[in-house]
This record gives C-alpha cells, sequence and structure tokens, in this order.
C-alpha cells in the first residue's frame, strides 16, 4: 500500500467479519475507553526533545538513548529512527486470519498522524517519515527522524 488514498474503512470492517461497516456502531456496542485510550496514545503519541533529538516519549530511556549514541557513532537520524521506529504487528497479538491490508491501513493512519502530532509539538522541525512493508520489513512499520536541516539554529 502506498502513501496515497486510504482504502474504505467499512470495507476493512466488513473483511475482517464485523457485523456492521460502520466503526462507531463497532465501538459503541464492543469497544471500550481502555483500548480507545490506548489506540489514541499510540496515533498521537508525545514526542520529547533531550540533546537535540526528537523521541516519542513512551520510548525514551536514558540507559537505551546512550547504547544507541555509542552503537550508532552519535548519529542524530540513526537513533530517531530507531527509537521513533512502530511494526504494526507489534502492537496487537496475532492474527492470522487478518489480511496484510488491515495492518497497512493502521500504519498509513499512524503516519498521518504522527505528522500532524510532530507538526503540532515541534513545529520548528522538520521530520522525515518512511513507511515499509512485507518484504522489506517486518510487516507494515513506520520510521520518523529529523532531518539533517531539522534542528533550529
Amino acid at each position: 500500500m502506498s502513501e496515497g488514498v486510504l482504502p474504505d474503512s467499512a470495507q476493512l470492517l466488513t473483511t475482517l467479519g464485523s457485523w456492521t461497516p460502520r466503526a462507531t456502531d463497532l465501538l459503541s456496542n464492543e469497544g471500550n475507553i481502555l483500548h480507545a485510550v490506548a489506540l489514541s496514545a499510540i496515533l498521537w503519541p508525545r514526542f520529547i526533545e533531550f540533546e537535540e533529538h526528537v523521541i516519542r516519549a513512551d520510548r525514551f530511556d536514558l540507559e537505551n538513548f546512550r547504547q544507541w549514541q555509542e552503537s550508532t557513532g552519535h548519529k542524530r537520524q540513526a537513533i530517531e529512527s530507531v527509537l521513533n521506529h512502530v511494526h504494526i504487528y507489534d502492537l496487537l497479538p496475532s492474527n492470522d486470519e487478518a489480511p496484510l491490508e488491515a495492518y497497512e491501513y493502521l500504519a498509513q493512519v499512524l503516519l498521518r498522524t504522527w505528522k500532524a502530532a510532530l507538526g503540532e509539538q515541534h513545529p520548528t522541525r522538520q521530520f522525515q517519515f518512511h513507511y515499509a512493508t512485507e518484504p522489506d520489513d517486518y510487516g507494515p512499520t513506520v520510521y520518523v527522524w529529523q532531518t539533517p536541516s531539522g534542528v533550529p539554529a
């Protein structure tokens, strides 16, 4: 799936076996607030600044950050790419019956929401976004890092 137009979510819900193609009906009958808040934290994470790096707050750990600095030769883009990537397969329990298209849809939505979140939270910085999927990566995956000119002077 390219970064173009998203597929119809109603069709995906039907493909996944939903009794309704309407997301609002499905959520009001089967959803819960715990999962809705968890999903919103994934779709709109808080990104923090640390030593000119922009990293997802939920992924920041100082010791891990220092290890990545050492292993990458202090390359900001490499560090941010590793700490800010998400494999969609890692977010949900395994479901061999779900089509790849459904996971790709989630990744494309995530890519769009992260662009908006970073634009709002760090408006003076510039970011590069990368989307990969099978067979090039472990399922649909979203990466983000600052461009070389992304750090304000």
